[in-house]
């Protein structure tokens, strides 16, 4: 894009303004489940499903309200990454609601003084399985060790399905998979119109960019995380805006009101957690190929809604 604005700071108000444009995307949430389960991506399965276990009949709708009304929440607050003290940008009133229909019920049970833990989830679904982990704690943590046990089990087939065998290339790189990280990343995210950013890249930090409006819109890791001890490590594919010239890098790093986070993982539930974790570099490669699938099927409503969010405060 030619004839970019002067890069420009934005503080938590206007922020705000740019991040409440996103919230309409968590509508599609179940659509985006159903997706990446038709694409072959269906970790996130055994853990809905669980959490929908404890519901019946509209118990089991509200959950499911709640959860897009929890990824608008998630989608719309600028400060999860840099702990700012203004709080939330989105109010539920769904959510809300579901607060004060809790906090009626925990006045009556309980008074204002003792509410146990498992009785400070809102959402009915939630609760009852909050309330069965304390009061049936062994049959609850069976439950939960076959639901591992099955998360574990698609990951099995999702890296036999999609993984392309470019790991043998870069096999003793596991500690340090910087490399590899970068010819996944851009093998992934090239189709999405991101191009490898020399300015914001070094040898361990990856930056690939497109640009909006005076601003770079930025996918990069947050750094690789790998524990020798236990032989593990993490990986987050971070979608940001950043002023255009901002260059500060990691976004831990960041100048608070030069980037802003698009937390575009939060449109699926515990889809962050399930694709975290990795032990091999193919592992590594399937995590970032379904967070990049994610994003590909949102990422130009993401480009225009972030468009006119920022048409509104620049």
């Amino acid at each position: 894009m030619t004839g970019r604005r002067k890069a420009n700071s934005l503080d938590i108000e206007a922020q705000k303004i740019v991040l409440a444009e996103l919230t309409e995307l968590a509508e599609r949430s179940w659509d985006l489940v159903a997706a990446l389960r038709q694409a072959g991506w269906d970790q996130v399965v055994p853990r809905i499903n669980f959490e929908k276990s404890f519901g019946q009949g509209d118990e089991v709708l509200e959950y499911r309200r709640a959860v897009v009304e929890l990824a608008k929440v998630g989608l719309a607050c600028p400060n999860i990454r840099f702990r700012l003290a203004e709080g939330s940008a989105y109010t539920s009133p769904f959510l809300r609601e579901l607060r004060l229909r809790r906090n009626e019920e925990n006045n009556k049970l309980f008074g204002t003084d003792d509410v146990p833990i498992w009785a400070r989830e809102a959402v009915t679904c939630l609760r009852r399985m909050a309330l069965f982990r304390y009061s049936q704690r062994p049959e609850f943590e069976r439950r939960l060790r076959d639901v591992i046990a099955d998360e574990r089990r698609r990951r099995v087939h999702e890296i036999a399905s999609h993984v392309s065998g470019v790991s043998r290339e870069f096999q003793d790189e596991l500690e340090q998979p910087a490399r590899f990280y970068r010819a996944i990343l851009e093998r992934e995210a090239k189709p999405m119109g991101f191009a490898y950013d020399t300015a914001r890249s070094d040898i361990y930090y990856v930056a690939l960019t497109t640009l909006i409006d005076g601003w770079d819109l930025c996918l990069t890791p947050e750094p690789l995380v790998w524990y020798p001890g236990r032989g593990d490590g993490h990986a987050r594919v971070l979608l940001s805006l950043q002023a255009a010239g901002h260059r500060r890098c990691p976004i831990r790093k960041a100048k608070w009101d030069r980037v802003i986070v698009i937390e575009y993982a939060e449109l699926v539930r515990d889809f962050d957690q399930r694709y975290l974790t990795f032990s091999s570099l193919d592992e590594l490669e399937a995590i970032i190929m379904a967070r990049a699938f994610l994003l590909s099927l949102s990422i130009k409503e993401i480009e225009t809604r972030l468009r006119a969010g920022l048409c509104k405060v620049l």
